[in-house]
């Protein structure tokens, strides 16, 4: 991964979240009900440990989420490779029940090397996988195994590709060393999870498909008639005609559900949301492993 202008202190990002264009409130309250059932078993007081990948400067989803809980202590962590949203992030006022917090700066793809600690009863995503490839998403979900509470559960508010579209791989993230990413993973284990047919580009065309060209469209006029202006609503979808190569909901369950996971995935019934065509919550629980 990299640093992403979009969201940094100067970015637009702080706008989409206050205009809901991307569907944060449905994602705060899937997540709620998610963490609900979670916390039934869990005596009241106990302190649960939360993660936030790709956290941002402005965690306003999962801390609304954590507030929810007043009865639990909460212990947050966040990840963020861009410094000045670690920054800001870390002068965040958290809900009183947060009573740990930190933000960490680094990639949130590779948190074995951050040393982010294990037992995590939550991990949550927030528009974040849809810059990964089928590889990296196999890569993240072994690190899962290793990182999440017995039973923890992992939480994707996320855009993904429509499930009768082709596969439309991302560009290469380091040119100058196009196969980077298959090394996250031995091969072995990569077909075991069912990756590499996942990671086959279907879609060579040069030209723009359909869906992407609606999905584009969508989120351009969804800012400007928001209250946007311009050259954010420009900037915006330019990051995504660059960046967002989603997979589709049902590869994702693929990939995860290989690795040994519980994993479902839907769309919001948000028909008043222009966007909810191409988001999806998912969920990936730990506690069927033996």
């Amino acid at each position: 991964m990299r640093r992403e202008p979009l969201f940094s202190r100067s970015g637009y990002y702080r706008f989409l979240l206050e205009c809901n264009a991307l569907l944060h409130r449905q994602a705060a309250a899937a997540t709620r009900a998610v963490l609900a059932e979670r916390l039934e078993p869990i005596v009241p007081g106990r302190t649960v440990r939360v993660l936030d990948l790709a956290c941002g400067g402005l965690p306003l989803t999962i801390a609304e989420v954590m507030g929810a809980f007043p009865a639990y202590s909460f212990d947050y962590t966040g990840v963020d490779l861009n410094p000045d949203q670690v920054a800001e992030a870390g002068r965040y006022r958290f809900p009183a029940n947060v009573t740990a917090s930190r933000v960490l700066e680094g990639n949130a793809w590779d948190l074995d090397a951050l040393g982010v600690g294990e037992g995590f009863d939550l991990v949550f995503s927030g528009m974040n996988l849809h810059h990964g490839t089928p590889e990296e998403l196999c890569f993240l979900g072994l690190q899962l195994l290793r990182l999440l509470a017995r039973p923890g559960i992992f939480v994707s508010h996320d855009v993904y590709r429509p499930s009768d579209t082709p596969y439309r791989r991302r560009p290469d993230a380091n040119p100058a060393d196009p196969g980077e990413s298959w090394r996250l993973v031995r091969k072995k284990r990569l077909c075991r999870a069912g990756v590499l047919a996942s990671a086959v580009p279907e879609d060579l065309s040069p030209e723009e498909p359909a869906w992407r060209l609606d999905y584009l469209g969508r989120m351009g006029e969804t800012l400007i008639a928001r209250g946007g202006d311009w050259e954010g609503a420009e900037s915006t979808v330019a990051h995504m005609r660059e960046r967002d190569y989603p997979i589709s909901p049902e590869e994702l369950c693929r990939i995860f559900g290989n690795l040994g996971f519980r994993a479902d995935a839907r769309y919001y019934d948000a028909p008043e949301e222009p966007m909810a065509p191409y988001i999806a919550f998912c969920t990936v629980a730990l506690e069927e492993l033996s």
